[in-house]
């Protein structure tokens, strides 16, 4: 269980009536991110209904996170081949192996949102950090010219599943990248890319260190498949507060295993959030 804000304020969370709500309009978009409009629409709606009116405010990004994680964990249950837990392959360096970070959610997610852990794959390029047995480092971003220059104008809803997710300076937050628009260097900098998060408009458009804050996308991860999370994993973490609901990054500090039943996995994990140092216990 996620603590609520340091500021005292409740956590979060859609009611049964808005998460009904929001199922019913993501299978009418075959599980595909609705339009900017219909987000804000739903915001507004749920903002001004009578158990909500005067109180907290509905956002358009906690809305978006709702869809983006509910689109996730049907994805994972689609995706998955029963009895097997695989891994993208990851490159070697110094004759070292890095094992694969996972995802989690530090706080409950709605009841409809099965899917609290994901599993965040290695860019393509070969890693050059020193040896890593037991402790992950994050995935390393592809060079600019390959990130910029292929895919400048190219929308991620071209391919099956979004590629790369980027770190946005606004919020510190880990948004799916919907496309490349742009690249430059600067001489006495990392080169950036201009991207467009899913789910935004023009105006959210953002220039983002490649180096640093873009990376492949985090895949989600089964329940079932806990056991691949240790202590010491870099993981991308969905955080509930009062006026946020966002990913990222984290360091697991413990891992309590418990016996799973007919709700799935009841492990515990302790998390650290490299943002504000908080730890939870999740």
């Amino acid at each position: 269980m996620g603590r609520p804000p340091s500021n005292g304020g409740p956590t979060f969370r859609f009611n049964a009536t808005e998460v009904a709500e929001m199922e019913a309009i993501l299978q009418a978009h075959n599980a595909t991110m609705p339009a900017r409009e219909v987000l804000v629409a739903l915001a507004e709606k749920f903002s001004s209904s009578a158990e909500r009116s005067g109180k907290i405010m509905v956002q358009m990004k906690q809305v978006w996170n709702w869809f983006q994680n509910r689109r996730y964990a049907i994805r994972a249950k689609t995706a998955k081949v029963p009895g097997k837990f695989s891994t993208p392959s990851v490159p070697q360096s110094d004759s070292a192996m890095v094992r694969t970070p996972a995802k989690l959610s530090a706080s409950p997610v709605p009841q409809s949102d099965p899917a609290a852990v994901r599993i965040m794959p290695q860019a393509s390029q070969p890693i050059s950090s020193p040896q890593v047995k037991s402790m992950p480092q994050a995935p390393q971003p592809l060079p600019a010219p390959s990130v910029a220059a292929q895919n400048v104008g190219r929308s991620a809803s071209d391919n099956i599943q979004m590629e790369f997710e980027a770190k946005s300076a606004r919020d510190g937050a880990w948004y799916d990248v919907a496309s490349f628009l742009s690249h430059r260097s600067v001489e006495t900098a990392d080169p950036e890319v201009l991207v467009r998060f899913a789910g935004f408009g023009a105006e959210e458009d953002e220039w983002v260190n490649v180096c640093k804050h873009v990376r492949q996308r985090s895949l989600p991860c089964e329940s079932s498949e806990c056991v691949a999370v240790l202590p010491g994993d870099l993981i991308l973490c969905f955080q509930e507060g009062k006026e946020q609901a966002l990913y990222f990054d984290a360091h697991v500090l413990d891992a309590q295993r418990r016996r799973h039943d007919v709700r799935g996995c009841r492990c515990r994990f302790l998390v650290r959030y490299d943002h504000d140092q908080s730890e939870v216990f999740n």
